[in-house]
């Protein structure tokens, strides 16, 4: 069985939830959580994930290249600490915690930093309070996301999004608690993706975890195309060739991962 622990299904990028749920029963997916970019996008997660056993909801404060937008943080957090308390049953993790360089403003590109920090540390004291676990999304930003969370006491789950970089910034972050992960998505199927293939056989089995990020990322054969959840198979099956063990424990082991990641009783 496989987990997509990583999509956005709720986007209008689709329009008939039960093509999508038919696409993850033909392809072996059993579970996939819908991943919320601010208060409204949780609330449409929230709306599917009540109507479809299939799916779990993350929620969050802000993206983060929104973050220097918000006028009122504390507004904004006391708004999704409501949203997750009467939902809890639904709600797994606390979405993405950014720190993404990429797009920043060069003008103001400390300003943008400390604010994205500021954001990242409100997110992380958020999952410390309802007991959830945490997602990272870093680019270009390696150095400032270890230093935070290094320094916090943070000791639920976390998991490096979308990993695109070397074995031994994989192992640094893996070397902060025995309750890291990291996910593989698409991205490892590219053909150019030598340092994300070369990350999955160095690490531990147990540690590993898979996505889609539909509806970004597809994976070969469907690059470029609109992802969706059921292609997390084609993620596994590049995991599997990486790896030394046999497939079908590489397949167990890392569904196993997710529902240890999620707290999930299967």
């Amino acid at each position: 069985m496989i987990f997509d622990t990583h999509s956005h299904l709720q986007f209008d990028d689709y329009d008939n939830i039960e093509n999508e749920l038919k696409t993850m029963k033909e392809l072996g997916v059993k579970y996939s959580t819908l991943i919320g970019s601010d208060f409204e996008s949780t609330q449409d997660a929230l709306k599917i994930a009540k109507k479809h056993p299939e799916f779990f909801v993350v929620a969050g404060i802000s993206h983060p290249i929104e973050a220097p937008l918000i006028d009122d943080l504390k507004k904004e957090i006391l708004k999704v600490e409501k949203q997750i308390e009467e939902n809890r049953k639904y709600v797994v993790w606390i979405w993405e915690v950014w720190l993404d360089y990429f797009h920043l403003n060069q003008e103001k590109a400390e300003e943008e930093k400390e604010i994205q920090k500021k954001v990242f540390i409100e997110n992380i004291t958020l999952a410390k309070k309802f007991s959830l676990t945490l997602i990272i999304h870093i680019r270009d930003a390696w150095d400032d996301a270890y230093e935070i969370l290094s320094s916090s006491d943070f000791d639920n789950n976390i998991v490096i999004h979308c990993y695109t970089w070397n074995p031994e910034i994989a192992k640094k972050f893996l070397n902060l608690s025995d309750k890291v992960y990291i996910w593989f998505s698409g991205i490892v199927t590219f053909k150019n993706a030598k340092d994300v293939q070369d990350t999955v056989p160095e690490i531990p089995l147990e540690r590993i975890l898979v996505e889609t990020d539909a509806p970004y990322l597809a994976p070969t054969p469907y690059r470029w195309k609109l992802n969706t959840s059921g292609y997390t198979k084609y993620v596994l099956d590049k995991i599997k060739e990486l790896r030394v063990e046999a497939p079908e424990l590489v397949e167990n082991t890392i569904f196993e991962n997710s529902l240890r990641f999620y707290w999930i009783n299967n």
